[in-house]
């Protein structure tokens, strides 16, 4: 009986858990795709409450604070990204003009990583705990990318150069973008501008490593 019992209570406890993953995720995904019809000071928590279909109240009840639940939406795509340097560094014919060009058009084409990318970088508050949280996620992405400057001839180099890079191409997406959509040229002319930086790059990494 005791053990019929504790089976039911666990299966409960599992169902709870389940259901309040789903009611966060649902949450996330509301949030990412409000900014592909939103600038992101435009986007408030009653906003993200009413395309979740879900109180303002429930919301706090899974994220301390806005930016809490940014930067959630942040995480789980950072782990595409991670994965696309991953696949991109592995392939025998890949270089950095490729992951350049590549990285580029993921910004473009993904608003809310962006977005929220821009405003964690650029925010003073750096002793925060969501602000210490976001540079954890740095770190885990650059560390991502210098271990696939391993695999492409670049044996040794230095934070800076992975730092300097993605600041760069970054840079030139922050000046060169459109928010209503990017035509073929504007990408293309992007595209240059990132060839170019990582040629430099290329270079410099390779100058540095003998």
């Amino acid at each position: 009986m005791q053990r019929s019992f504790m089976k039911k209570s666990n299966t409960f406890k599992d169902l709870r858990e389940r259901e309040q993953h789903l009611r966060r995720e649902v949450i996330i995904i509301a949030t990412e795709a409000l900014f592909s019809r939103k600038a992101f000071h435009e986007i408030s928590m009653k906003d993200i409450a009413k395309a979740a279909k879900v109180s303002v109240a429930s919301i706090y009840r899974y994220f301390d604070s806005q930016d809490d639940l940014l930067l959630a939406v942040l995480l789980k795509d950072i782990d595409n990204v991670n994965q696309l340097i991953r696949d991109l560094t592995k392939a025998a014919d890949s270089s950095l003009e490729d992951i350049s060009c590549i990285f580029v058009d993921y910004l473009l084409d993904n608003e809310a990583t962006f977005q929220i990318a821009c405003y964690f970088l650029i925010r003073g508050d750096r002793d925060s705990v969501v602000s210490k949280k976001f540079e954890s996620v740095k770190a885990v992405f650059l560390d991502r990318f210098d271990s696939g400057l391993n695999t492409m001839d670049y044996k040794k180099h230095s934070r800076v150069f992975s730092e300097s890079f993605f600041a760069a191409i970054l840079g030139i997406v922050i000046t060169h973008r459109d928010r209503e959509g990017m035509s073929i040229e504007n990408r293309e002319y992007l595209h240059e501008l990132a060839r170019f930086i990582a040629r430099a790059f290329d270079s410099s990494m390779k100058a540095f490593s003998k």
